[in-house]
């Protein structure tokens, strides 16, 4: 779809489409659901609703880890608006409405939803319908229509049908069937065998997408935008990765660097992109994803945006982010590092950890000592000096991680102290055999001992690398981004957060891209006493969003974080910041970001919330929809206090909404006397 605000200042609402809750829906937020929510948009002056991504994530709660890239996740489903629901026998249709009754009473009390138990309900649901309801006999030509314009569909349905198959093992666990090419594919999709799960997936999408498309047309109706979320990585257990790898580069990891909130970095386990094959084939897996996606939204998010310029890359069989590196990027060859007086010796020097045998004694112990360089050598000493270098073999932290696994020799502190000492390095080798600094190197403990002239020189090369790296990667970010750009009308909103390069902020203002600002983190960071930054300095081209749902809400950053004084003082407030972020307090803070020029303004519907306390939950972190780093059933499972009939009726909220939506289209609009009435009023 069309984007229909492009010279307009817009307000919206982020919200987790499973975090709704109506009286129609079952244990979580459904595609129907989203009718009811932008008519309570459109009534309030909100012009825009974005989700997090809704491709189906199996077993996974987190949407960011999708088993496809285009299929519909399947707990979003609203079973009694399916066609074959009304063609069931009265017994069917009975067995069905009781078990809908059932799990709606049994799943609406908590104030999270269980995602395991909703997502098993919902399938057997589907199970029963498809079977009962005879599709695989009238079908046939409704799947060929469907296949035919989505021609990822097949692929997915056999995925999810070997998947189920092989008792839901990532496929490359499973006993035959993981490597396929075309030819292979199409033999499984005419196996007699496969053919009524393979059906009932392929079913279940097509039903899917008929729900979705219905809200997103009845959204477009209402002059409701729909903003989806692109995640920028997969998941290497996919059909996408299973039927076409190439695409994929296994062997690395997308994760981030370290920094002050994660010491070690991230490794998100996922597999980064071989941009080059991409390239050849016109980058058409990302075009298809891209049509898929235009079915349903006016704009969309892309997810870590950096990532279309340079990833941060961990080589497989680590854990952590220090052992990475940016990919792609220019590197330093070994012919430069020669001509700044780096022979083998001293590169080796700084690319291997070279651990003295007095240092690993007085770490280890005898029986330490002894188990990692005789009974499982994987220390071995170089020729005849008291140094040890890790043997070949150690191909990451998880060898490591992995040895003595009763815990008889080594303990849980000497474990680490051998993954401390693996990771103290200043040099790794690049894919392409050129070289690049550690994250780290400075802090690595033969780095240090160089002399000032060797560092000065290393220093040189970095810096050198450094800026052609970032012309590198403008090139690279702004060829795909305007793929991207080409193959949609959808507007494309970038996540430009974390380490960001001088290349990123240039190429999305060039492309007319809009970046992200979250008030709490937009600051000044290369001016004396990194000042916040204002307001009406942020650009026309961002999307400001006062939290998302990697944050806590405003509320819980307000109460129980750092910073909120910078934050109060913008607003035009002297003195300490209160201690509460009560309705008034909220008011005044979401009216001065309201004044901002950004293009988009988006509120998540928990910080809309907090100018109703009786609405609110006492602790705000209960309101959060992910906390990143933690793996629980807590995360991705928020779900709206309220259903979303009361909220149509709930007056306070509604005329607060209302006051600021009518407040910055006063603004836009120059309706000065408008506006200082408005400014005024308390709902």
């Amino acid at each position: 779809m069309k984007y229909p605000y492009t010279d307009t200042r817009v307000t919206g609402v982020l919200v987790p489409l499973a975090g709704l809750r109506s009286r129609h829906s079952m244990g979580c937020g459904e595609y129907a659901d989203l009718v009811p929510l932008g008519q309570w948009c459109a009534g309030r002056g909100l012009q825009l609703i974005q989700l997090l991504p809704v491709n189906d994530s199996g077993s996974q709660s987190s949407p960011y880890s999708a088993l496809s890239a285009n299929a519909l996740h399947p707990i979003y489903v609203r079973i009694t608006d399916l066609p074959e629901y009304a063609q069931l026998s009265p017994e069917d249709r009975q067995t069905v409405d009781n078990e809908v009754d059932r799990a709606r009473r049994e799943y609406e009390a908590p104030a999270r939803f269980d995602y395991t138990a909703v997502l098993e309900t919902k399938l057997k649901l589907l199970r029963h319908i498809f079977d009962a309801s005879g599709v695989m006999k009238t079908a046939g030509a409704t799947f060929g229509s469907f296949t035919k314009k989505n021609i990822w569909a097949k692929t997915y349905a056999l995925f999810r049908a070997l998947k189920r198959r092989n008792g839901e093992a990532a496929w490359t666990d499973w006993p035959e069937n993981r490597v396929v090419d075309g030819a292979a594919l199409e033999r499984l999709w005419k196996r007699a065998d496969l053919k009524e799960e393979t059906r009932f997936y392929l079913w279940v999408q097509i039903r899917l997408a008929d729900q979705f498309a219905d809200a997103a047309d009845r959204l477009d109706g209402l002059g409701v935008a729909l903003k989806g979320d692109l995640p920028i990585l997969m998941n290497e257990d996919s059909a996408d990765a299973w039927a076409d790898g190439e695409i994929f580069r296994n062997e690395l990891r997308a994760g981030a660097p370290p920094d002050m909130f994660s010491q070690l970095g991230q490794n998100w386990d996922f597999p980064v992109y071989d941009w080059e094959v991409l390239r050849r084939r016109d980058y058409d897996w990302w075009r298809l994803r891209l049509r898929s996606a235009e079915r349903y939204y006016h704009a969309y998010r892309i997810d870590h945006v950096l990532g279309f310029f340079r990833i941060w890359a961990v080589p497989d069989g680590n854990f952590s982010g220090i052992p990475g590196f940016f990919w792609p990027q220019r590197g330093i060859s070994r012919e430069e590092l020669y001509e700044a007086g780096f022979d083998d010796g001293r590169i080796r020097w700084l690319q291997e950890p070279h651990i003295q045998e007095g240092v690993l004694r007085e770490a280890l112990g005898p029986d330490g000592f002894r188990y990692v360089t005789a009974e499982q050598p994987v220390l071995r000493r170089l020729g005849d000096e008291d140094l040890f270098l890790f043997a070949p073999e150690v191909a990451g932290e998880r060898y490591l991680a992995d040895l003595d696994p009763s815990g008889d020799v080594l303990s849980p502190e000497e474990k680490g102290f051998l993954l401390e000492q693996y990771r103290d390095r200043a040099l790794v080798e690049l894919p392409d055999g050129r070289f690049a600094p550690t994250w780290t190197f400075r802090d690595c403990s033969r780095y240090v001992l160089l002399t000032e002239r060797e560092k000065d020189r290393f220093e040189s090369l970095t810096a050198r690398a450094g800026a052609d790296s970032n012309e590198l990667w403008a090139d690279h970010g702004r060829t795909v981004l305007k793929v991207l750009q080409e193959s949609s009308d959808m507007l494309p909103c970038a996540e430009d957060l974390g380490v960001v390069p001088e290349a990123v902020p240039r190429v999305l203002e060039s492309l007319g891209i809009l970046g992200l600002k979250i008030p709490r983190w937009t600051y000044y960071w290369d001016r004396p006493g990194e000042p916040p930054v204002p307001f009406h300095e942020y650009p026309e081209l961002s999307v400001c969003a006062p939290s998302v749902h990697d944050t806590s809400t405003m509320r819980g950053w307000w109460e129980k974080e750092r910073g909120r004084d910078d934050l109060w003082h913008l607003v035009g407030k002297d003195g300490p910041a209160p201690e509460q972020f009560d309705p008034a307090v909220a008011r005044a803070v979401y009216r001065a970001i309201l004044g901002c020029p950004s293009r988009i303004v988006v509120f998540a519907l928990q910080d809309l919330f907090a100018l109703t306390p009786e609405i609110i939950h006492d602790d705000p972190d209960l309101e959060r929809v992910n906390v990143p780093g933690s793996y629980n059933d807590f995360n991705w499972t928020w779900r709206m206090p309220l259903t979303l009939e009361d909220l149509q009726l709930n007056s306070t909220l509604n005329a607060e909404v209302s006051a600021l939506t009518a407040i910055r289209s006063a603004r836009q609009a120059g309706r000065t006397s408008e506006l200082s009435e408005l400014s005024e009023e308390t709902p």
